[in-house]
């Protein structure tokens, strides 16, 4: 059994070391060509010769442990065994989207994306002011991924940019992305891949399609006739702002009990004092998070008619409609969703809105291909003589009971409400005690998540598979909770699906796992997959902006409020 101190031991052997490595700021001049690539092919050979190494080290360790059968090393020593360091040529890559902390890249095979993270520009000729430890986020990945069902989250990889002047690429990019983002531009090369859920994974097409993808001169990309659609939604945080607010100095919200809007809606009106959007959204997340049908697709139409950064709309890995779109995108695409149907544009609405209602609440491990929905329908917007009452509308608390435990909804609401549960609980000042470290945490984090694996699977029973229960926080620190649920405050839901043809030999190629895929409803079968992402860590600063944020959003509504009055 391997010790403690050789556990350290092969952590600190296992860095890849253009990960793990920062360049001091003399030598990183991304606009010398020659020395980029010297330093590049110099770095690759040393990474290549390090990961031999480790392995040789690897061997010498296993074959000097006692005391433990040969496949009991192998597990307890697979996990320090570096992540492979994928190079992505530039050329391959088109622009795809951004949020606040990360560009999105697709690459040109239409199975992969790259999230590359970014810093101010200002920062240019120093460190990167946003970086994170590329080898602690994938750590943290696997902890965060623990807390739902192995369907809905991705495995990542670690890539490295291969580029000859990342200032150029930078500029290149320019022109793809939104004028209020330029603030922030990429600075470090590495970046973390996974595969394009806007794209249903191979293994949701029938054989033919995935035999014919086999052969090697032939693309795996599906056939084109094989349209593809995806919905992101950013659902945000699940429950009531004051619920929390006894045990916290925020008196905009301790000193109003009439105050009854969530995090999000209360968030529109001081973005809107801001004027970074023209109006506030009809979405609420509590609807969708309630679970009770007619709720949840007043959400998804809320979000269809204000987008903001909360929806979007694929075509075959393109963006088709979001905030920067004209509404009539939005008909023009289910228009080629629903073909030669002789249905209204409302009626196409409906169905489309009960489709991602479906899919936000099925629960996968279920076949129910047989079961054919019924649209509901919703009653039209209101008058605008009665505008008003979207500003006096309370937000109705969520009961989880009317949520499926598998859906995506309800595990990122069960991660969610560890922040409601350790906000009020948590000393501030120990957030803030690394402040040149802010991502330190993962670290404490990924440790007892580990011994917990191991607890669970050397106590007696000699398995040697991970156990599928999710990692229970009770392990954790209130903070470490606070942290963790932070992440899914912010998460987006990817949701893909493309409409079968109705031909029976069709369905009958899908495997069995891939019938529990599907979806029916008023007689069309789709094909869906859900997906979860940007899970990424947030860092110590959190908690504070998060109080600041929550505060002024509560000044600004009262003062919107007290305006309209008037």
């Amino acid at each position: 059994m391997l010790k403690r101190s050789d556990d350290k031991y092969l952590r600190s052997c296992s860095k890849v070391e253009p990960i793990d490595e920062q360049y001091d700021e003399e030598d990183d001049d991304d606009d010398d060509d020659d020395e980029g690539d010297h330093r590049s092919n110099e770095v690759h050979h040393r990474a290549t010769d390090r990961v031999a190494w480790l392995a040789e080290k690897l061997d010498d360790l296993r074959n000097t442990a006692s005391g433990s059968s040969d496949d009991e090393q192998e597990t307890r020593t697979i996990r320090y065994v570096p992540d492979i360091l994928e190079r992505i040529d530039e050329n391959r890559l088109v622009y795809r989207a951004e949020g606040n902390a990360n560009i999105v890249l697709s690459l040109s095979d239409n199975k992969h994306v790259l999230r590359m993270r970014k810093s101010n520009v200002e920062s240019r000729e120093g460190k990167s002011d946003t970086n994170v430890d590329l080898r602690r986020f994938v750590k943290y990945s696997k902890v965060i991924a623990s807390q739902f069902s192995e369907c809905y989250v991705p495995a990542p990889k670690l890539a490295h940019l291969n580029t000859c002047n990342l200032q150029v690429f930078n500029e290149r990019l320019r022109y793809f992305r939104p004028a209020m983002r330029l603030g922030k531009e990429i600075r470090e090369l590495d970046g973390i891949l996974y595969p394009d859920v806007a794209f249903l994974p191979m293994w949701l097409y029938p054989a033919r399609v995935r035999d014919f993808s086999q052969d090697p001169k032939i693309s795996s990309t599906p056939p084109t006739h094989y349209q593809t659609y995806c919905v992101e939604i950013k659902p945000k945080q699940g429950w009531l702002a004051y619920e929390f607010c006894d045990n916290i100095p925020l008196p905009e919200l301790t000193n109003g009990r009439d105050l009854r809007k969530c995090r999000y809606c209360l968030h529109q009106y001081l973005k809107l004092q801001k004027k970074s959007i023209a109006k506030i959204s009809k979405y609420c997340p509590l609807d969708l998070y309630s679970g009770k049908p007619v709720r949840v697709l007043q959400a998804v139409k809320g979000l269809i008619g204000a987008p903001q950064n909360n929806f979007k709309i694929l075509k075959n890995g393109k963006i088709v409609y979001d905030d920067k779109r004209e509404k009539s995108m939005y008909n023009r695409i289910l228009r080629e969703m629903f073909p030669r149907d002789g249905r209204t544009k409302d009626e196409r609405s409906t169905i489309f809105i009960n489709l991602i209602k479906e899919i936000l609440l099925k629960d996968f491990t279920t076949n129910d291909e047989h079961c054919d929905r019924k649209l509901l329908s919703i009653k039209k917007d209101r008058k605008k003589k009665d505008k008003n009452q979207l500003h006096y509308r309370a937000c109705n608390p969520v009961s989880q009971q009317f949520l499926p435990k598998s859906c995506a909804l309800r595990q990122i609401l069960d991660v969610q409400l560890l922040v409601k549960s350790s906000i009020s609980t948590i000393d501030p000042s120990t957030l803030t005690k690394s402040r040149t470290d802010p991502y330190s945490y993962i670290d404490d984090i990924y440790e007892k998540y580990m011994n917990y694996k191991e607890d669970t699977v050397y106590d007696g029973r000699n398995s040697t598979t991970w156990p599928k229960e999710p990692f229970s926080t009770e392990y954790l620190s209130e903070e470490e909770k606070y942290q963790l649920g932070a992440t899914a405050l912010d998460c987006s839901i990817m949701i893909t699906f493309r409409r079968l043809s109705g031909d029976r030999a069709e369905e009958n190629s899908l495997n069995e796992a891939a019938r529990n895929h599907i979806v029916s409803i008023e007689g069309m079968k789709f094909l869906v997959n859900v997906t979860i992402t940007d899970l990424d860590p947030k860092s110590h600063k959190h908690y504070g902006k998060y109080v600041e944020q929550l505060g002024a959003s509560a000044v600004a509504y009262r003062e919107f409020m007290s305006k309209m009055r008037r």
